[in-house]
């Protein structure tokens, strides 16, 4: 059983506490074009209002929520993503590389499912933001296990990830500038 197994619940609860913010970060993120999918998509709070087409994830309990909020999903490893190559035209990372052992391999996992024309976006709270320093040194059995990234950082995954990033929108969460960070790349 993971974190995400034995808190799913709580997890999920933390966006009804934390309405604004949550909406601010929605707001910063595009919406897909079809056909669409999620890697760590959760209990379905990004999939659903977002409009993506599958999630995936490996936590049963998440993705139980996730159902029941009506998001097609599929109980899958972001490492082995049962899908074909070049099927989708958007795929998303939210919050989800963090609490990864190997992100590169999953996106280089996604690359591979991703179509040609199609866009990958990667969705972080850097390390070195207002919001990043706070969540890292908080007590909690979710941030205990996330490694948190810098911009940098990340574009470097993405990059060997053979993913181009062309475009970066970035929110305020209450601490800096750059609290939320959603990186848009192309192959």
């Amino acid at each position: 059983m993971t974190i995400f197994d034995a808190n799913a619940e709580r997890y999920d609860k933390w966006y009804d506490r934390n309405r604004d913010l949550y909406e601010r970060e929605l707001s910063v993120i595009p919406k897909p074009v079809s056909p669409s999918l999620e890697v760590g998509v959760g209990t379905g709070r990004f999939a659903l209002p977002l409009g993506i087409d599958v999630g995936v994830d490996i936590s049963q309990a998440m993705l139980k929520i996730a159902k029941n909020r009506g998001v097609e999903c599929v109980r899958a490893d972001a490492l082995k993503l049962p899908f074909k190559d070049g099927v989708f035209k958007s795929v998303y990372f939210i919050f989800t590389l963090c609490f990864l052992d190997e992100p590169e391999k999953a996106l280089r996992e996604a690359e591979r499912v991703l179509s040609e024309d199609g866009v990958l976006y990667a969705c972080i709270i850097p390390k070195n933001s207002g919001l990043g320093e706070l969540y890292s040194s908080k007590d909690s059995p979710f941030y205990r296990i996330a490694r948190f990234y810098t911009e940098r950082e990340l574009k470097a995954m993405l990059e060997n990830a053979k993913l181009r990033v062309v475009d970066i929108k970035r929110a305020w969460l209450g601490h800096s500038e750059n609290d939320f960070v959603c990186m848009k790349t192309q192959k």
